[in-house]
């Protein structure tokens, strides 16, 4: 079966750029935030909409490039959900690693237990990197 590499790559960089930016936001949400003092448990609007658009801006864009080349070079063969699982565990990886080179000036002046509790989310991410790929695998319908 012929495969149109065109909604091969167009699959990638949705999945790339969707992944990219769950990574990145949640590295960099821990990082931005555990200096400071929240009242509550949100933290302010403002605040989330930079964190957001950062990770728009970097993850989203890692990911793009992820996600163009893991659609570029996956064949139409592969069962549904493996490139999706690719570009999920890949992004964590890429991403993840730009938040903590980016913010991880605030790991200085954070508390130990914020530093626990964020190396443990970031553990429980790795963990549920792949079932987070495979179930965002419908994605890659759009390949055939």
């Amino acid at each position: 079966m012929r495969g149109n590499k065109f909604l091969d790559i167009l699959a990638g960089v949705i999945l790339g750029v969707f992944f990219g930016m769950l990574y990145y936001v949640m590295s960099a949400k821990c990082l931005i935030t555990g200096t400071m003092e929240i009242d509550g448990l949100f933290i302010p609007e403002e605040l989330n909409y930079a964190i957001l658009l950062l990770g728009l801006k970097w993850g989203g864009g890692i990911g793009a490039i992820i996600g163009f080349f893991g659609g570029l070079s996956s064949p139409i063969t592969m069962p549904r959900g493996h490139m999706s699982k690719c570009i999920s565990c890949t992004s964590f990886l890429v991403c993840t690693i730009a938040a903590f080179v980016m913010h991880g000036s605030q790991l200085w002046h954070m508390p130990g237990w914020k530093i626990g509790a964020t190396l443990f989310y970031v553990f429980i991410f790795l963990v549920m990197a792949v079932p987070f790929g495979q179930f965002f695998g419908f994605i890659e319908k759009i390949r055939e």
